[in-house]
Order: structure tokens, then C-alpha cells, then sequence
């Protein structure tokens, strides 16, 4: 007989032959369709590969539209998102790139600064739409028309010192005083306005703390220039086209040249987008190398059998391709949550494919043929993968009902994973398995239980006690680290949830050294109404407000273009002309030379006009217009806080801005990065929880549909139950705090972390009672490995530089060997001990 012949025999492929060996009395609906399987490999297979390159193709275009921004992770409804949509179009932008100088010699950096200006101003209109770094136009703007921004009460008083002065100064040099004998007028009223200045120091203290009228600190230590790009550009590829050349203009002006110690490092929504979506493909690659490198060395460790290595292999890469072809169809794009679900998906849709093999490799070990050993690893592992698949499954799906699409979406990829790959698995295994070992057809080789089952099912043997005294402990302790949790239980300050190297050397890092230098909130809420009379109205409902709070007030300015142009100008250009010539040269050159420096920078000048819009500085009118030219419906309001707001300053801000809105009673929107951080806030406390009851209660449901029994579905949702316990005992006694990525833990836990006491339970029905170490021994080196790459899936994050998923990948990980101890450990260890009390 050939060795095509014995190859077909053996896999049970001729035409009415009957199964040998192992195989069933009476054929079941299962041994037919493996069969089938088996017979229609070829085509089936075919089959398979065209459809993995169908979906291979779909998945490049669905990795390739990654959307790193968190407003991506918000539902549709969101007031920030709707208020960003409806608003992005009508305002400009205030977008910019920072370039940040570090040195210690400050007229080197001011030297530079003016070169490298130069220099950026030549890049193309469509490239770069302005550059600032220097004061000037601000500077020129209040020198000019400061005197205007002085309340009439303010100019009146300064009008009577100086009367005053006048008028001791002509007593003083009246020669008639000295004939009546009054020649002593008494001590000279003082030119001193200090507390009127200091009424107007937060308009003015800004522009005199920069240093030379450079963007730059006092020290001289810090410059930073602010390069804005135009504003119909947009996205990835464009800010990666400003920043690399923005960067080799810089590098082409060699800095060191102007100060050795000079260092140079860039900031702003340009340079944040580029370098978070950059460190998101960079992690997405090395934790996807990861997940390969370690998975298939578990796999190897366990099976020693490359064979069988190809066919998990193969069914998994159809289960994924497909997955992810058909989430370019039901989402079109991945955000920062969904960007690592290959790896996740990867490690655990393995886990079938896993459980499938071993049970077929247990009965080809006892001499079984193929086609045999198939059917009986097809039916007896059938219910409990199907369990831990589609409770994993729900578990994602539980996800995809919430409104936060950072969840939905999440939840709703993962759910098809898992299905996609129970199925092909069951579909594709018996086809792979019959088409590679058909081929070269041999006897295993008896193999002793592996390493884990035997240790657990020993540990469970000598040290069940033990181990029951154990899970109360620990299940105590658990219960004492989440009461005594304290503290803010979501993370809002999204800083800490970005990567790691931007707060080492990043936009983060210089991001605090523009802070240094500006010493304010640069990035303001803008409010938007219909009318400008609607306007008004908010604002003032705010400033109402604002005086309820008193110190406790976390606004630092509101401006709007009312409040930008002078109030009273008619009634203050007389005022002024007065002042002007109060102050004249003559009687000027007979004051000290400090008070009469400050007489000149009060005295107005000839040409004071009043102001208009036009005439306000580019920096001050853009923001506060819109893109058709129409003005007053703006209002940008600044948070007092430098750097990041915290979760009291971010809930008061938006209550006092959004509640001022409500309360006024008008048409307006508001949008800003403090309001996008508290709906994200919000959702989560909103969805969270909802998805994570309606996975525990989804899981819970099918293990009793599946089992049919009660017992056996109350040790397996038990099981599940301990260790999601340990799992929120060690999360609250690290205080780690919730956040957009994180949340997630809980239900996917709920979901993945039963299949292990599902298979365990399962097993030990069909062996009966007693039987329990032995079902350990047998199966836990299965159950552990599904476990492995799952935990290594998870784990794969901890390489990456984005501390959101850095810290999921650790939380997910916990999850899955605290669930996976109480499977192989206190299940076996309970149950062991109501089998004996039952015995007895």
C-alpha cells in the first residue's frame, strides 16, 4: 500500500468506510460534520486561504486609519464632541507647534531665535501660517492705546494727583508766596500710581515679565517660538510634514553654534498628535513581536509538535484575518482603545484551538486513528469551548451596548473575535490536522501529564486544606484593600495615561518649560452663542457666579471682544487729551527723572484714536472672530490653573461654563480640552458599570444554560468570582485608579477568566466524581496554556510606552492568573473536598 493510501485510510477519507476505533456506536450529527470536514479539506481549505487574504486586505485598510484622539473614545452624543463638530468649522483654530530653546546664555538663544524665524518664515504659505515670538505687535498695541483700557474713575484720579502736583508746583515757584510770608506750601503731593497699576497688572504683568520682548523667561533661560500652521491643514500626514521640516530648518541653524549648552525640544497639539500616534504604531509592533515570539514558544513547550503548531496556527490566522476584515466594515477605523485588540485576540481566541488539539493529540496517543480522534476531541470538548467562548464573546459584547465608543467599539470587535474564532477553529482544525498528519502518519509516543496539572493536582492532593484556609485570607484581604480605598477613584489627569517618553523628553517635558515662560492656561474654553446680545448673557451669568465662588473661583479671565475693546472710549478721549496735556515737556522736565519716566508712559499719545477690531493684535482679534468675518459671539474663558487641571477644577469648570449656558437660557455651545476630560470622565462612570453587571450576568446565564445543572454552574461562576475578588482587592490596594482603557479589566475578566473553570468542571463532570485530581492532571496543563496566551496577549502591552495600555496589560494579566488559581487550585480543592464529605 502506498503511502497516499495508508494516509487517506487513516484519516478515515474513503467513501463509506466506518470510523475506526474510539469511534461512537451510533454516529452522531458531530462525527458526521467532522467527517465531511475531513473529506472536503481541499476545497474547504481553499476556501479559508481566500478568504484570509480577502480579509488580510481589509485589515491593512483598517490599521491604517488609527485615531489616536481621545475624542475618538467619546460617544457621538457627547456635548464636547457635538460642540466640536458643530463649531470646528465656523472658528479658527489655535492650533500650533512649539519650538522650545534651553540655555544658559539668553542673548545666544534671543540671537538664534531670530535666525531660525527667519529661516521658518521662507517655508511655504501652505506649510506655516504665522510664527510669533516676540512681543512686538502686544507691546506696540498697549503703548499705543493702553490709556483707553483705564476705567473713567481710574483716569479722573490720576487727573487729580497730577492737578494736585501742578498746583504745589506752581505755588511752590510763586514769588508773591514769599511777600505774604506762605512760603511753605508743604510737603509735594506724590506722583506715586502704584495701586491704580496694580488694578491692571494681569493685562499688563505678562508682557513685562518676558524678557527683551522675546517669548522668553526672565532668566533668559527658556525661548519658546510658536508656530502656527494654516488652519484648513490637518491631520497626520500634514502635521508630520511641518514638524520634519520645522525640524531640519532648526538642525540646519546647528544651535550649538549659538550656545553649547543649548538644548531643543518641541511642544503643542501638532507635535502631541504626531508623537502619540507615532508611539501607538511603535507599541502596536513591538507588542505584536511579543505576542508571536512568546506564543509560539508556549505552544512548543507544551505540544513539542510542530504539526500541531501549523494547524493551531493556520486556523487562528484565518479566525483574526476575518475579525478584523469585518471590523473595517462594522467600525472603518481603530481609536487608541482598539489599536492592541490584535494582540488581545491573538492570545485569546489561541485558546480553542488549543483545548481542540490537546483532547485529539490525548486519543491519538492511545493509538486512535484520525478521523476518530477528531470526533471524539470535536464532541468532547465541543460545550465547554463553546462556554468560554461565547462567554467571552458576550462578555466584549457587553461592551459594545454602551454609548462610549472607547467601550462599544472595543467590546464589539472583540465579541466577533471571539465567535470568528471558535468557529473557524472547529471548522478548520479537523481539515489542518487530517491534511498535515495524513501525510506522514505516526504513532505518539505516551506522554506523562505536564508539569502544571501535576503540580496543582498534588498541591490539591496534600494541601486542600491548606489551600481553603488560603482563599479566605486572601479573600479577606481583598475585602479590606477596597474598603480602605480613599482617594479619587478616576484618573483625570489624562497626562499620566499618555506615553511614558513625551513626559521624559517629549512634548510633555517641554510642554512644562512653555508654562515656565507664558505662566498661564493656554488652551481656553470657547464658548459660541447666536447673537452677541446671547453672548453677553452667558458671560454674565458666569461672572455672576464667578463672584459666588469668590477665591474659590477656578477662572482666570473670560474674553470676549466687548471686553477686548475699551469701554467709554467717547467719554475717555476728552479725559485723555487733558491728561496729554497735563503732562507737557515743559512741565515734564521739571520732575525727578524716575517720576518723570512714569509721567511719559502715562501721557497719551497725539494720534489716540478709538479702537476698532481691525487694530486689535492678531493674537487677541483671530481667536475671538470667525472664519466668515463675524464678530462678538465668541468668548474664550481660561482656566487660573497652570498645567494640568485637576478633577475639582475640571468638575467646577465645566458646571460654572456649561450651567451658565443652561441657566442663561440662550442658543450656545462650548468647547475645550477641560470639557472633552470631564465627558470622559462621565462616561465611564455612566457606562462602566452597566457593562460590567451585564457581563458578569451574561456570563453567569449561559454557564447555566450550558451546564443545565445548578452545581456545576455555581462552581464555576464561584470560581470566576474568587478571583475577579483578588483581582479588585490587589487593584485597590495599589490604588490604582480607573481610566478610559482600564475599565475594561472587569468584563473581559468575567468573560475570559471562566473558561478555565468552565474546562475544568466540564471534565470533571464526564469523569464523574472522585475524579477531580485527576481531571487536574490530565487537563490543567491545557487550561494553563490557554491561560499563557491569553496572559501573554495581555502582558505584550507592558512593552509599550503608552501608560494606558501598559497598565490594562498589567491589571489584564492579574486578572488572568488570579482566575486561573482559583481554577487549578481552590475549584479542585473545594470540590475535592465535597466529593470526600459526600463519600462519607
Amino acid at each position: 500500500m502506498s503511502r497516499g493510501d495508508r494516509a487517506a485510510g487513516e484519516a478515515g477519507t474513503a467513501p463509506g468506510e466506518a470510523p475506526e476505533g474510539g469511534g461512537p456506536a451510533t454516529e452522531t450529527w458531530s462525527d458526521r460534520l467532522v467527517a465531511f470536514l475531513v473529506r472536503w479539506r481541499k476545497p474547504i481549505l481553499v476556501l479559508a486561504a481566500a478568504l484570509t487574504v480577502a480579509g488580510g486586505w481589509y485589515t491593512r485598510q483598517l490599521y491604517g486609519d488609527l485615531r489616536s484622539s481621545v475624542e475618538e473614545l467619546l460617544p457621538e452624543s457627547a456635548p464636547s464632541v457635538v460642540a466640536a463638530r458643530t463649531l470646528g468649522p465656523k472658528l479658527h483654530t489655535v492650533t500650533h507647534l512649539s519650538i522650545v530653546f534651553e540655555g544658559k546664555d539668553g542673548d545666544a538663544l534671543e540671537r538664534l531665535a531670530d535666525d531660525v524665524v527667519a529661516r521658518l518664515r521662507q517655508l511655504p504659505k501652505g506649510m506655516v501660517d504665522s510664527v510669533e515670538y516676540r512681543t512686538d505687535a502686544q507691546s506696540e498695541f498697549m503703548h499705543r492705546f493702553g490709556p483707553l483700557y483705564l476705567h473713567l474713575d481710574d483716569l479722573r484720579e490720576i487727573q487729580r494727583r497730577i492737578d494736585a502736583r501742578v498746583a504745589w508746583e506752581k505755588q511752590k515757584a510763586n514769588p508773591l508766596m514769599d511777600l505774604l510770608g506762605e512760603n511753605d506750601p508743604g510737603p509735594a503731593p506724590p506722583l506715586d500710581f502704584s495701586d491704580i497699576e496694580k488694578k491692571y497688572e494681569g493685562a499688563t504683568g505678562l508682557l513685562s515679565s518676558f524678557r527683551n520682548g522675546y517669548y522668553q523667561t526672565p532668566d533668559g533661560r527658556i525661548l519658546v517660538i510658536l508656530v502656527r500652521p494654516p488652519e484648513l491643514m490637518g491631520g497626520y500626514e500634514a502635521n508630520k510634514k511641518l514638524v520634519k521640516a520645522v525640524k531640519e530648518t532648526v538642525a540646519s541653524m546647528q544651535p550649538a553654534r549659538y550656545d553649547p549648552s543649548v538644548k531643543v525640544g518641541y511642544d503643542g497639539e501638532v507635535e502631541s498628535l504626531l508623537e502619540e500616534q507615532d508611539a501607538l504604531v511603535a507599541d502596536l509592533a513591538s507588542s505584536t513581536a511579543v505576542v508571536v515570539v512568546f506564543v509560539l514558544g508556549a505552544l512548543w513547550l507544551f505540544y513539542r509538535r510542530w504539526r500541531a503548531i501549523y494547524a493551531i496556527c493556520a486556523a487562528l490566522l484565518v479566525g483574526c484575518s476575518l475579525t478584523f476584515g469585518a471590523a473595517w466594515f462594522l467600525v472603518g477605523h481603530l481609536n487608541a482603545n482598539t489599536a492592541f485588540l490584535g494582540s488581545i485576540v491573538l492570545g485569546n481566541g489561541i485558546n480553542v484551538s488549543i483545548i481542540l488539539v490537546a483532547r485529539y493529540l490525548e486519543e491519538r496517543r492511545l493509538g486512535v486513528p484520525i478521523l476518530p480522534s477528531l470526533q471524539v476531541a470535536w464532541r468532547g470538548t465541543l460545550a465547554a469551548t463553546f462556554v468560554a467562548s461565547f462567554g467571552a464573546g458576550l462578555a466584549y459584547l457587553s461592551l459594545s451596548v454602551t454609548s462610549f465608543r472607547g467601550f462599544s467599539q472595543f467590546g464589539l470587535i472583540g465579541g466577533v473575535g471571539m465567535a470568528l474564532c471558535w468557529v473557524t477553529a472547529y471548522l478548520l482544525i479537523p481539515p489542518l490536522v487530517a491534511t498535515i498528519d495524513g501525510r506522514h502518519p505516526d504513532e505518539l509516543p505516551r506522554q506523562a501529564p505536564g508539569y502544571v496539572g501535576l503540580f496543582a493536582s498534588t498541591l490539591v492532593q496534600r494541601h486542600g486544606k491548606a489551600i481553603r484556609w488560603g482563599t479566605v485570607l486572601l479573600l479577606v484581604a481583598a475585602a479590606g484593600g477596597i474598603l480602605s480605598y480613599r482617594g479619587d477613584l478616576i484618573e483625570y489627569d489624562l497626562s499620566k495615561l499618555r506615553a511614558a517618553k513625551s513626559a521624559r523628553s517629549g512634548s510633555m517635558f517641554w510642554g512644562r518649560k512653555v508654562d515656565q515662560v507664558f505662566k498661564a492656561y493656554l488652551t481656553p474654553i470657547v464658548v459660541r452663542a447666536e447673537t452677541p446680545e446671547e453672548l453677553e448673557r452667558v458671560v454674565s451669568t458666569i461672572e455672576q457666579s464667578r463672584k459666588a465662588l469668590g477665591a474659590g473661583d477656578p477662572i482666570r479671565e473670560i474674553r470676549t471682544l466687548q471686553n477686548v475693546i475699551p469701554e467709554h472710549q467717547d467719554e475717555k478721549l476728552p479725559l485723555l487729551d487733558k491728561l496729554r496735556r497735563s503732562l507737557s515737556d515743559q512741565r515734564l522736565s521739571k520732575l525727578p527723572p524716575d517720576q518723570r519716566k512714569l509721567a511719559l508712559e502715562l501721557r497719551p499719545r497725539p494720534d489716540l484714536h478709538p479702537v476698532t477690531v481691525a487694530e486689535l493684535p492678531s493674537s487677541i482679534s483671530v481667536p475671538l472672530t470667525e472664519r466668515d468675518g463675524t464678530a462678538g459671539r465668541v468668548a474664550l474663558v481660561f482656566p487660573r490653573v497652570v498645567g494640568t487641571l485637576g478633577p475639582k477644577q475640571l468638575s467646577e469648570i465645566t458646571g460654572l461654563v456649561r450651567g451658565s449656558i443652561e441657566r442663561s437660557g440662550v442658543r450656545a455651545q462650548a468647547v475645550g480640552e477641560s470639557l472633552l476630560f470631564n465627558d470622559i470622565a462621565g462616561a465611564i462612570w455612566s457606562d462602566g458599570p452597566r457593562a460590567t453587571f451585564a457581563a458578569l450576568a451574561l456570563v453567569c446565564l449561559l454557564a447555566t444554560l450550558v451546564f443545565g445543572r445548578l452545581r456545576p454552574s455555581l462552581w464555576t461562576v464561584g470560581s470566576l468570582l474568587v478571583g475577579v475578588a483578588w483581582l479588585l482587592g490587589a487593584a485597590a490596594a495599589a490604588r490604582v485608579r480607573l481610566n478610559f482603557l482600564n475599565f475594561v479589566v472587569l468584563p473581559i475578566t468575567f468573560g475570559i477568566g471562566i473558561d478555565y473553570a468552565v474546562n475544568i468542571v466540564q471534565r470533571w463532570q464526564l469523569e464523574g466524581e472522585g475524579s477531580m485530581c485527576r481531571t487536574v492532571r490530565e487537563t490543567g496543563g491545557a487550561v494553563a496554556l490557554c491561560s499563557a496566551t491569553t496572559i501573554i496577549g495581555y502582558a505584550s502591552l507592558l512593552v509599550a510606552d503608552n501608560r494606558a495600555l501598559r497598565g490594562f496589560g498589567l491589571l489584564a494579566s492579574l486578572g488572568e492568573v488570579a482566575c486561573l488559581t482559583a481554577a487549578l487550585l481552590v475549584l479542585p480543592a473545594w470540590i475535592e473536598r465535597g466529593d470526600r464529605c459526600r463519600t462519607e
